[in-house]
């Protein structure tokens, strides 16, 4: 038995084509069987292990959100005007989410845009996503969310209407990592 065990462990390390050369017969009598490890085999079987994936990472801020009201270059040829209110005017928070393996934003809009919620996706440093009201009856703001992340903040514009587009508001915003000052 102990032959057909040393063999086997022989015809192992020669199937391999590797030998750390500290390879020993186990002594007479002995039915202890002696494993051989290469630094080889160990690195590679390192390298096969899975990877973690990249960590989810929040980011918190503020938005700026301002009356925007298109006209025409002349302005003689404008017979539209954006209903007269403050809805949607004033500062307000913004929190989103990334999934650092896909890419993927989730968050929230609160404040006077809000609230709402926002998807999308970070691809080379740049943020598409689209803002949607939580409460998709209440006729509240909708619309784009666009940034880019440089010197570790993320920074953009929300470009929104209410419901009925009788109301245009454009925002910038700059958020952190969660747990960094603004």
């Amino acid at each position: 038995m102990r032959r057909g065990i040393g063999l086997l462990v022989f015809a192992g390390v020669v199937a391999c084509g590797k030998s750390s050369g500290t390879e020993t017969p186990p002594p007479a009598g002995s039915s202890s069987v002696t494993i051989v490890s290469t630094s080889a085999s160990t690195a590679a079987s390192a390298s096969a292990a899975p990877k973690s994936p990249a960590a989810t990472q929040s980011w918190r801020g503020t938005y700026k959100s301002a009356s925007t009201l298109p006209a025409a270059p002349d302005g003689k040829k404008t017979h539209w005007s954006e209903t007269q209110t403050t809805a949607g005017v004033g500062d307000g928070a913004l929190a989103l989410t990334v999934d650092g393996a896909t890419g993927q934003v989730s968050g929230t809009v609160d404040g006077p845009l809000g609230p709402a919620t926002v998807d999308g996706a970070i691809t080379d440093g740049k943020l598409a996503a689209t803002m949607r009201r939580k409460d998709p009856t209440d006729q509240g703001f909708t619309g784009t969310v666009l940034g880019s992340i440089a010197g570790g903040r993320l920074d953009g514009t929300m470009t929104v209407s209410l419901g009925l587009a009788n109301a245009l508001r454009t925002a910038t915003f700059s958020l952190s990592p969660a747990g960094t000052a603004p």
